[in-house]
């Protein structure tokens, strides 16, 4: 893993003719990291005052676009003088790529989702268009190099646009010379194939390149050379989508040749007017195309790459600060000391315990005060239903059935504590257990069951009582078996 400036570099994701694109990791304190995609200039062009404004010129232009269809520009700065650009990182894949892996698998893309994806290519298109400068000046932006590679789908079914780096627009700090040609030949409008002075429809054109070849899954203008691809630019042929594709309906057809007129007079005047054409074609026929639809056609054609970056070792899982993590595991014992102290050996129960219900018996030093409550009927009366360490009643403890056991959140008996049914509860105090003992009634004498021996103490129990040596009757409650 490299690391440069601030960034970390993950692993390289493509080589441009301008620059390297990484996945790379922002880091920050407290545990905060950010993925992100990272554009560094090819070392053997730092030293072209050229390549290198055009370089900052993409970043400048794209910081101005705020829109959901367009990626976002995060940072731009260079480390020991090589010049980077750090932008959002979009989880999915080209549009190119996604129509070869449709054809691989023999899947046809829904034609609902063919258009969305160009509406809402033609929606950050149309943004684009329209930017302004913060002091209010229009951008004038062209994006120049609309392509399938550009428009990328995301497996949240987002669509966003990508790379303007051979944007044009007013306040360039590169400027182009007049006559030559920037962009993919086989996407460019036929203006621009000829060197002549471009205006947003070129993108238009551009746009519905893609959108031809997104639906018939064929190419449009590509020939054998660079020179034959331009001249098929200018005047080649365009058959019908429909024709191409018996399933596509005609009605599609006038759109698409609406965004491929030749003559730009001719063409959709705007990216946002190609874009509501799509919408309404889409409300006309009822196709499924919201956001949703896209996502989850995108996560089932790329479900094995999915599953496969669920189980990896992919870099979005949050490294805590090992300062933080250190003060918190130091004051985790001071907070579980004083519910301990508690719970001990005075055999009261903690005030934060769950409430255990009292239908599963008493506890071994006295029944939890949040215990529910029991019918009379089936065990003792409340004057006598439980006793604490020193003898006394618990004034809040609830009746419980004497034939059930201990509570099973009492924990096992303490040494010296006898609180299963073959043991003998602590003995009154002369002043008070024996009077509470003597103020009621006495109890119908019950079989005694036969001895249990006591389980042992586990380690994380409670302290043990301390023991107090028999008096009066035995240690035996009155009334108890």
């Amino acid at each position: 893993m490299e690391t440069f400036g601030r960034y970390e570099l993950l692993r390289r994701l493509a080589i441009g003719g301008m620059g390297a694109v990484y996945l790379a990791r922002q880091k920050g304190p407290v545990g905060f990291q950010k993925l992100l995609v990272l554009k560094r200039l090819l070392p053997h062009l730092s030293e072209d005052d050229e390549f290198i404004q055009m370089f900052l010129d993409e970043g400048r232009i794209a910081a101005h676009l705020n829109h959901p269809n367009i990626a976002q520009i995060y940072d731009l700065g260079d480390v020991d003088g090589q010049y980077y650009i750090a932008m959002e990182y979009v989880h999915g894949e080209a549009v190119g790529p996604l129509g070869v892996r449709a054809q691989q698998r023999k899947v046809s893309i829904p034609l609902g989702l063919k258009c969305r994806i160009i509406a809402d290519a033609a929606a950050g298109l149309d943004a684009a268009h329209n930017a302004r400068s913060p002091s209010g000046r229009k951008l004038a932006l062209i994006h120049r190099d609309v392509s399938p590679q550009n428009v990328l789908v995301g497996f949240n079914g987002g669509v966003k646009l990508i790379d303007f780096g051979v944007a044009k627009a007013s306040g360039k700090l590169s400027q182009t010379m007049v006559g030559t040609i920037k962009g993919k030949h086989a996407y460019m409008s036929p203006e621009q194939a000829r060197g002549e002075p471009l205006d947003c429809r070129s993108d238009v054109f551009g746009l519905g390149t893609v959108f031809y070849e997104l639906l018939t899954l064929t190419r449009l203008f590509k020939r054998d050379t660079e020179f034959a691809t331009l001249k098929a630019v200018v005047g080649a042929k365009i058959p019908p989508p429909s024709e191409v594709v018996p399933d596509i309906p005609k009605a599609l057809d006038a759109i698409v040749f609406k965004a491929l007129a030749r003559k730009r007079e001719e063409r959709f005047s705007t990216a946002g007017e190609f874009q509501l054409a799509l919408e309404e074609f889409l409300m006309q026929h009822k196709l499924h195309s919201t956001t949703a639809h896209l996502a989850a056609f995108m996560r089932e054609m790329y479900a094995e790459e999915l599953e496969e970056e669920r189980f990896a070792a992919e870099p979005t899982v949050i490294h805590y600060d090992p300062k933080l993590a250190a003060r918190l595991a130091a004051s985790a014992p001071a907070s579980e000391a004083k519910p301990a102290r508690q719970g001990g050996a005075s055999g009261g129960s903690s005030p934060g315990a769950s409430p255990v219900p009292a239908a599963h018996g008493k506890g071994p030093g006295g029944s939890s005060a949040s215990a529910s409550p029991v019918p009379p009927a089936q065990g003792r009366s409340a004057g006598g239903a439980a006793r604490s360490a020193g003898g006394g009643s618990s004034a809040s403890a609830a009746p419980v059935p004497s034939s059930q056991g201990r509570s099973p959140g009492s924990g096992s008996p303490a040494p010296g504590s006898h609180s299963s049914p073959s043991a003998s509860p602590l003995p009154p105090s002369p002043a008070q257990g024996r009077g509470a003992a003597m103020s009621k009634a006495p109890a119908a004498p019950a079989p005694r069951p036969a001895p249990k021996p006591a389980p042992r103490a586990a380690p994380g129990d409670v302290a043990p009582a301390r023991r107090v040596p028999p008096r009066g009757n035995g240690g035996h409650g009155d009334g108890e078996p």
